[in-house]
């Protein structure tokens, strides 16, 4: 093999290095953006339920000491 050959193979091989890690970034990304939506949607979850106790603590009728007093 001569050194044109070998020129030519590492070429190839540094375009071939190039595309495979491009793949994987671009894997990685699509992957990144699900995880992404799953934890934004389970914050709005948490967000629903936080305003539920939010209401159900400062309601009028809630009176949690009353509710130690009587254990």
């Amino acid at each position: 093999m001569g050194p044109f050959e070998v020129a030519v193979v590492a070429i190839v091989c540094g375009i071939v290095y190039k595309i495979a890690n491009t793949y994987l970034e671009h894997k990685g990304a699509i992957a990144a953006e699900a995880e992404i939506k799953q934890l934004r949607e389970e914050l709005g979850e948490l967000k629903q339920r936080l305003v539920t106790v939010e209401r159900i603590v400062t309601d009028d009728s809630y009176d949690l000491k009353s509710k130690f007093d009587n254990l």
